[in-house]
């Protein structure tokens, strides 16, 4: 029910993109914190930015902070020289190295698109990329980090209100600020009150029929989703901005929290940039919703890394199970280890939620989802399956040299020697046994008739046999009125079960696999 309300979110805030009216689309770094001509895009309105630690994400957050002119902001908050300030004592030779830096900012707006840059020489400048007469957007801007009270000068600094001699001002905090709170916490409040003087405040809550206390009492993710409800849920238009969302939140909260905050962006026209370790929290945003930041091994360099699918999300952020990992090119190499699966499963007496199958990545991102996974210490449960063609090419010599030396890695090859759509079109020219005809439920000489007319039309075609054979298996797919994975999934099962096929040595090595995995 939750992942229903999620996508159907997903598709209301994509097309709400095009009518907010300041759009942070991207941001290009360069020169700071070893950021070389970084650029990051945002493409849907709530975005999470993950990777390993050292990568980057608070530093992208807080360039993001410097966007917009924040109303009400004084004229060093949100600016580079405050949120990426350097050391430079009067005395002592130890300080930062200052070096030249450059924050782009491109931002879609309704009158058109607009950029930005902040410039480090000897100070920090701005300039408009030779747009006359043009201004920061302003925006309202909510920047936090959902951390603990639990820095000793911060807790001492709280305390230091219970000594005033004059009485705290109260603020309660308005019915919509603690519903939001109550969509995610076990228990319901009949008050929320922040007690301030000057900037200092504490929250005190007051439960239905139960205990009354401070925030300093409160659990960590309760302190979290109250400043939340108090900070956010009243701002319009606004560009969030958090630090480590999941802070000290139950894995169900965190799944709760990113469904409301897509709720509210909804709702608030808000645009909403997190950081995150959590594989639940990225699996509450759409692909195009996904940031993932790396550093380089051999440049050092920190580099924005292709989304990943489920599989290889799972195995870098902390997902760990017990299934088998396969990763494959395309739905077709995905349809053809589906098929080899059906016939060995129920022999091998294993469940097929047991074996799990990521695709859409590419063979030539396989080196670099090896490097990664390695870093990781994940690689050891990736098979990798490359298509036959790239049987014998430098693809899995690279996947090797970027696992590292000594380690040992899986990597199996579809049947053929050729793509996968022309191992599949020659088996289904080819076609005799009657019960592969019934299951793709179409008469032999149909099946004849449309496989050479398709011949025909594609014979004097100029691209390369690759895309050739795709085009056609696809085109054959649509007459049969199954999508491509399916078709490949039927003459997959068939050939497995043929001991005179090809595919049987990708069929005994998943079977050895699958006996070793089990073991």
């Amino acid at each position: 029910m939750l992942e229903r309300r999620l996508e159907g979110l997903w598709r209301d805030l994509q097309g709400k993109k095009p009518h907010l009216q300041h759009f942070l689309s991207e941001i290009r770094l360069d020169g700071i914190r070893g950021f070389n001509n970084l650029r990051v895009v945002f493409d849907y309105p709530v975005s999470v930015i993950a990777g390993g630690n050292t990568t980057g994400k608070s530093t992208v957050l807080f360039a993001a902070a410097c966007a917009y002119k924040v109303p009400g902001a004084g004229v060093r908050d949100y600016v580079p020289s405050t949120l990426f300030p350097d050391y430079r004592p009067k005395f002592g030779e130890r300080e930062d190295v200052r070096q030249a830096v450059t924050i782009e900012f491109n931002y879609l707006t309704l009158d058109g698109p607009l950029s930005m840059r902040w410039r480090r020489g000897k100070g920090w400048n701005r300039s408009f990329l030779g747009r006359k007469n043009a201004s920061q957007p302003e925006r309202q801007l909510y920047l936090r980090t959902l951390s603990n009270l639990s820095n000793p000068s911060e807790v001492r600094s709280v305390l230091n209100m219970s000594r005033l001699k004059s009485q705290p001002e109260e603020t309660p905090l308005t019915a919509a600020q603690i519903e939001f709170a109550h969509q995610m916490l076990p228990f319901r409040y009949s008050e929320v009150v922040d007690l301030s003087d000057g900037k200092k405040n504490l929250l005190f809550a007051s439960q239905e029929g139960g205990a009354a206390y401070s925030e300093l009492h409160m659990a960590a993710g309760e302190r979290a989703i109250l400043r939340l409800s108090q900070e956010i849920t009243q701002l319009n238009g606004a560009l969030i901005l958090i630090d480590e969302v999941e802070a000290g939140l139950h894995p169900w909260v965190q799944q709760l929290l990113m469904l409301h905050l897509q709720q509210l962006a909804l709702r608030n026209d808000l645009q909403i940039i997190v950081t995150s370790h959590s594989p639940v929290v990225l699996d509450s945003v759409p692909l195009n919703g996904k940031i993932f930041l790396d550093r380089d091994d051999v440049s050092g360099e920190v580099v924005v890394r292709p989304a990943y699918r489920d599989l290889i999300q799972n195995a870098l952020y902390g997902r760990s199970n017990e299934a088998l990992k396969l990763l494959c090119e395309d739905e077709i190499a995905e349809g053809v280890l589906e098929g080899v699966f059906d016939y060995l499963l129920p022999q091998e007496r294993i469940r097929w939620e047991t074996v799990q199958i990521g695709r859409d990545t590419g063979a030539n991102e396989f080196p670099m989802h090896a490097r990664s996974l390695a870093k990781f210490g994940q690689l050891q449960d990736i098979i990798f399956i490359l298509d036959g063609d790239q049987r014998g090419g430098e693809i899995e010599n690279k996947i090797k040299n970027a696992a590292g030396p000594g380690v040992n890695i899986s990597i199996l090859f579809l049947p053929g020697r050729e793509s996968p759509e022309s191992w599949m079109w020659d088996k289904l020219k080819n076609i005799r046994p009657n019960v592969l005809i019934d299951q793709l439920g179409i008469e032999r000489s149909v099946l004849t008739n449309t496989m050479s007319q398709l011949d025909a039309i594609y014979d004097s075609a100029s691209d390369t046999p690759s895309e050739i054979a795709k085009n056609k298996f696809r085109s054959l797919s649509e007459e049969l009125r199954r999508d491509v994975t399916e078709v490949s999934r039927i003459v997959a099962r068939f050939e497995a079960d043929n001991r005179e096929s090809d595919i049987q040595p990708l069929v005994n090595d998943l079977r050895g696999i699958l006996r070793q995995w089990r073991g």
